[in-house]
């Protein structure tokens, strides 16, 4: 299986100043739109990629499955769930994830956090405007497009604006209430959060990523935590589980080291 890096948005939180080489790069392309995320598709499609070795076979497999109407709706649900979820091949990581745990609730983290690394847009809001405030606060109407708009460098669609907060609450982020839509968390999983750290860096052996470096890249925040403190304890955590070799702070010194392998994580169905 093919389990390269997939590439992530880059942001800095405070803290030593990480080594930019090692940073995940963000995604670089021209993108002025925001689909629909399509949580429950994707679900299906990593179903239907078990055994299938020819990406094309899941295309074909997902347009026939999806109950849309519209032969032009579903091939283009197809189309979008293939470029956030099996960009690495039909055998690919979204599917091995699926074919080791087959846990909807760690499966669909783990989308969460490859549908954020892919969209600029809805990723950036996440990462960087919805980050700032507080858990429980009621986000006025126009906050977070206008702010997720000075980010990416250009004005959002009336449409995106609209799919921004919408997509926002299907991936757990926000929920109505009758004051408005509140900043919540999505439901943490620990297993997925431990997965999604092993692939964001590319685990493929034993090594050390500083702290600094770490907090840089939002695939913590994609798969739900808020603050840098939860993600100091979450690795505390681990280590004691023996899931991370070691966490040290010493100095000006704070990092952790991997003990096992993303390919180890997978094959042994660690479960946090």
């Amino acid at each position: 299986m093919n389990l390269t890096q997939h590439e992530l948005f880059r942001k800095h939180s405070g803290g030593a100043e990480p080594d930019p080489s090692a940073l995940p790069r963000i995604l670089h392309r021209p993108q002025r739109t925001l689909q629909e995320v399509l949580l429950k598709e994707s679900l299906i499609a990593v179903r239907l990629a078990l055994g299938v070795s020819e990406i094309n076979e899941v295309r074909g497999k997902l347009a026939a499955a999806l109950p849309q109407n519209s032969q032009a709706t579903r091939l283009r649900y197809v189309d979008s769930v293939i470029r956030w979820f099996f960009r690495d091949g039909a055998q690919g990581f979204a599917t091995t994830v699926w074919e080791r745990f087959q846990s909807d609730e760690i499966q669909t983290a783990i989308h969460r956090y490859l549908y954020l690394a892919s969209e600029p847009i809805i990723g950036t809001c996440v990462a960087s405007a919805l980050s700032r405030l507080s858990e429980g606060v009621v986000v006025p109407g126009d906050y977070l497009a206008g702010a997720t708009a000075k980010l990416v460098g250009h004005e959002l669609s009336t449409q995106t604006k609209k799919r921004l907060l919408s997509n926002l609450r299907k991936l757990g982020f926000l929920e109505r209430s009758a004051a408005g839509d509140r900043v919540v968390s999505p439901a943490l999983n620990k297993t997925a959060l431990l997965i999604a750290l092993h692939h964001a860096f590319n685990v493929d052996q034993q090594r050390s990523i500083e702290f600094a470096t770490l907090a840089a890249n939002p695939f913590w925040r994609f798969i739900g935590l808020r603050s840098e403190d939860s993600l100091r304890d979450f690795l505390k955590e681990a280590v004691h589980a023996g899931y991370l070799g070691k966490y040290v702070v010493a100095d000006r010194l704070e990092q952790v080291t991997t003990c096992l392998t993303l390919s180890e994580l997978l094959e042994r169905r660690v479960q946090f």
